[in-house]
């Protein structure tokens, strides 16, 4: 029978390493919220151009696959029109922002920024650490930090923002356009009901939703990416743990506000 301090141990360690693996992320994503100031108006031409690298790569190259599944949930929850035509489209405005405003387009956007772009931060920057690249980077007087973590982290939050922004105007634009077709209301009452669900808290909960798990996921990557030992074996454990890891944080993150949102 195991002792109690055993039980204690094999308890409070896993505890131990959490708290200190958040507390190495949060550090992370600090740092660059620290940078910002300091970096206004400053920031170096090499940097700049990594910054607009990693948006367009995030952002424009990821545009497609978004569109497509907005389209997909919006065919889905347009879908439901039929059932809740009696109420004259206000159930089916209700739906519309519980289910994309406050849920699944934050939630999926990031879900796609996280298969795209977090787990290529890890494995590049865990090549770039096995490879000493980044030690090189210190050897010519560059800052790993400002040129390799603050652009990426920029550049997923700015993405997982601006691609929810799509996400919402597609999935609910194209539920509008869908709904008479199935038996629902007409776009333009469809518009007008969606509008009178939402709420002020809606516009806080989404930002939230956006900026936090997208400044979390390039964070994570890049805390995965560095912590690589110099073997390249160990790049597909660095991609893995990057993209489960921020899975699992963005999603407790996004139940938590959810949470927090239904309780205001």
């Amino acid at each position: 029978m195991p002792r109690p301090s055993q039980l204690l141990r094999a308890l409070g360690d896993p505890v131990v390493d959490l708290a200190a693996w958040l507390a190495d992320v949060a550090a992370l994503a600090g740092e660059t919220l620290l940078a910002l100031p300091r970096s206004a108006g400053r920031i170096r031409p090499v940097v700049r151009e990594v910054l607009w690298r990693q948006v367009y790569f995030t952002s424009v190259k990821g545009a497609p696959f978004t569109l497509l599944l907005a389209l997909l949930v919006a065919l889905a929850v347009a879908a439901q029109a039929p059932y809740t035509a009696g109420a004259g489209g206000a159930v089916l405005g209700s739906v519309l922002v519980a289910t994309l405003v406050r849920e699944l387009a934050p939630l999926l956007t990031a879900w796609i920024v996280i298969a795209r772009s977090g787990t290529a931060i890890a494995a590049e920057l865990a090549t770039m650490r096995i490879e000493g690249e980044i030690d090189a980077l210190v050897g010519m007087g560059i800052d790993p930090f400002e040129y390799l973590v603050v652009p990426r982290i920029l550049g997923a939050a700015v993405a997982v923002a601006s691609l929810t922004v799509l996400f919402l105007f597609v999935s609910v634009g194209a539920s509008a356009v869908l709904s008479p077709f199935l038996g629902g209301p007409d776009p333009h009452v469809l518009l007008d009901h969606v509008t009178a669900a939402l709420r002020p808290a809606d516009g806080v909960a989404l930002a939230a939703k956006t900026v936090v798990p997208g400044t979390a996921i390039a964070a994570v990557a890049c805390h995965e990416g560095f912590r690589a030992s110099r073997s390249i074996t160990q790049i597909p454990p660095a991609v893995t743990a990057a993209g489960v890891r921020a899975f699992t944080l963005v999603f407790v993150w996004n139940t938590v506000v959810t949470a927090l949102l239904y309780l205001a």
